[in-house]
């Protein structure tokens, strides 16, 4: 850990998160226990997600948000 409570990645735990520099994490912390996990954007959650019908752009914000929940909790 850097200055400033900065937290470094190796190159390969980047490489297998497919997070880039400059990129977001979540940081959950539970109890004694730290978690950090990729940011997802809603662009990429959609893009990933199996489609299943056609939904406005609202309808899909709305289910992004939903997902993120699921994926990373409040």
């Amino acid at each position: 850990m850097g200055k400033n409570g900065v937290i470094y990645l190796p190159a390969d735990v980047k490489k297998k998160l497919g997070v880039k520099d400059g990129g977001e994490l979540v940081l959950i912390v539970k109890e004694d226990t730290v978690t950090l996990k990729p940011l997802k954007t809603i662009f990429k959650l959609g893009a990933e997600s199996r489609k299943i019908c056609e939904i406005t752009v609202e309808e899909f914000e709305k289910e992004s948000v939903n997902m993120q929940v699921k994926l990373y909790g409040e």
